[in-house]
């Protein structure tokens, strides 16, 4: 019996000890990283999601050769102090640095100042302006951003952030550690001390994996800082097949100035919300041309600008475009790209953006009444080329409907009393036009016949187009030279025709003088002829009425 009692206890015994084992290698393994799983706890996942290593990209710019680099840094006892009384040693180890991820053996080795920028690390060196070691360690791990988008999966945005985990916390600073050799356990000393130091619980792999299959780590939207990151650098171009080249820099202040920037007081755009699915390394452009890559590009205002983009499909613009007409103007063209700034502050950048493509005609304009108001004195007042031609929605104006309807383009200016009182001009302009041979047949057509060239003169016919002048300019010749403006269309006119015109003013004592009194001698005369014959009627039909009833 005794003996049955001692086996069953000892059976007891032996079984709690295994349990014991069991429980203590399932939670000392991932501590030590001999779970297979453990190490993808480590992995940096590439924007699309997967998991794979970036190696970097050397800038350009940067001197030929580390040379000055090395023979100090590669034995030196020099220690950088920080204000904090914390200190580095100076000192690199070109062996380490030589085999590290970025080193000689890298098949895009970087140089010294890829990271250390040339412009900051010239000698002797400028003093650190990190307080505490732990602030320029965070702010160097900064440049790794350059290359590599997507940081540490436990990382907390923010310098001022606890327990913030930066890249060279497990990748090292100069014997940089790639994602492979970080999986292969070379680099989980380095996140076991962290993580124990910290009090944090190391993850099992099952549960991580299933965190990061609900999206709690999904990539978000790339921030402009990091893409002006490289994009701020001067001398960067993207190359198309046909061997032409754009510059690739983006001037930081002129995208903080512009209106889709930070310097603006409705929602600031990321770079990410034009250039979608943007990853880096950027895929090959696939358009031949510069020109070809720009109007792809403007399909982008679309997803923003819908009426506007659709205004500007239908015009004369958008139909040249469709056509294949590559030269034709774009959003980009008229707005700019990253500079995109208030179209029309000042008023006259509007007609100096027309005259990009239109010099001319811009030269034509400069000259004119218009404007020479415009440009030299900047009178709100004159019209610009938009406000004659449209904006977005710029019909042709070599059509008929145009060319009826642009007396009333130009009344909308010349009838507006207010405006033309600043001026001594007179608004009678479009109502003396219309009262005429010439704008009583050019107003009948328009519903009539919209189709039809009425061939008589509208506006611009006498007064030009672009290259408006005063009446009383002498180089208009419109009064000096009344005659031949009218033989334009009547060839047979003789000296005294231009006087049967009276102008665009209304008859009066001061204008067309026995016009107006003659008119007026009507005015008079016709009521009270009228009166007295209503009053003979009247006095008639009243006698007619009494004969009748007497």
């Amino acid at each position: 019996m005794l003996r049955r009692i001692l086996g069953k206890a000892f059976a007891l015994v032996l079984l709690l000890c295994m349990v014991s084992l069991s429980i203590f290698v399932f939670h000392a393994l991932p501590l030590y990283g001999a779970e297979a799983g453990a190490p993808e706890t480590f992995v940096i996942a590439s924007q699309d999601g997967s998991e794979q290593a970036q190696e970097p990209e050397p800038t350009t710019g940067h001197p030929e050769s580390d040379l000055a680099c090395r023979s100090c840094h590669s034995e030196s006892d020099a220690m950088v102090t920080f204000p904090s009384e914390e200190s580095i040693s100076a000192e690199v180890d070109m062996a380490a640095l030589a085999a590290s991820a970025h080193g000689d053996s890298a098949e895009d080795p970087l140089r010294c100042t890829s990271c250390h920028a040339a412009s900051s690390y010239q000698y002797p060196h400028p003093p650190q302006e990190s307080d505490d070691l732990r602030s320029y360690e965070i702010s160097q791990s900064a440049t790794c951003e350059r290359c590599h988008s997507q940081p540490h999966i436990t990382s907390h945005p923010g310098p001022e952030s606890e327990n913030q985990v930066v890249c060279t916390d497990c990748h090292g600073s100069h014997e940089v550690l790639t994602t492979e050799q970080l999986q292969a356990g070379e680099g989980t000393e380095a996140c076991v001390s962290c993580h124990t130091e910290a009090g944090v619980e190391l993850v099992d792999a099952t549960d991580l994996n299933a965190l990061i299959s609900s999206g709690l780590f999904a990539q978000q939207q790339t921030s402009s800082d990091y893409c002006l990151a490289c994009h701020s650098q001067p001398g960067i171009v993207l190359e198309f097949p046909n061997g032409e080249t754009i510059p690739a820099t983006v001037d930081a202040m002129d995208l903080h100035d512009s209106v889709h920037g930070a310097g603006n007081s409705w929602d600031e755009l990321q770079c990410t919300d034009c250039h979608e699915d943007y990853r880096f390394p950027h895929e090959p452009i696939t358009a031949e041309t510069p020109r070809e890559y720009s109007v792809r590009q403007n399909l982008l205002c679309e997803s923003c600008h819908q009426q506007k983009y659709d205004a500007a499909l239908d015009s004369v613009h958008g139909a040249a475009l469709m056509e294949g007409n590559l030269d034709a103007a774009t959003c980009t063209d008229c707005h700019g790209y990253h500079d995109t700034s208030v179209p029309n502050e000042p008023r006259e950048k509007i007609s100096q953006t027309c005259e990009q493509c239109h010099s001319e005609i811009y030269d034509e304009y400069a000259e004119s009444v218009h404007g020479a108001a415009l440009l030299a004195d900047g009178n709100p007042d004159v019209p610009t080329c938009i406000d004659c031609h449209g904006v977005h929605n710029i019909s042709d104006p070599t059509t008929v409907a145009y060319r009826v309807r642009s007396p009333e383009l130009c009344a909308e200016c010349h009838a507006d009393e207010e405006m033309m009182s600043h001026y001594d001009i007179s608004t009678d302009v479009f109502d003396t036009y219309v009262s005429d041979f010439h704008g009583t047949t050019t107003m009948l057509f328009d519903p009539e016949h919209p189709n039809a060239d009425p061939t008589k003169a509208v506006c611009y016919d006498c007064h030009g187009v672009h290259d408006i002048k005063s009446p009383d300019d002498p180089e208009a010749g419109i009064k000096q030279n009344l005659l031949e403006t009218c033989q334009k269309c009547h060839p047979d006119a003789t000296a005294n025709f231009p006087s049967s015109w009276t102008s665009h003013f209304e008859p009066s004592l001061q204008n067309n003088t026995l016009v107006y009194l003659v008119n007026l001698f009507y005015r008079i005369v016709i009521p009270v002829t009228l009166a007295f014959l209503g009053f003979l009627v009247l006095t008639d039909v009243y006698r007619r009425i009494r004969t009748r009833l007497s």
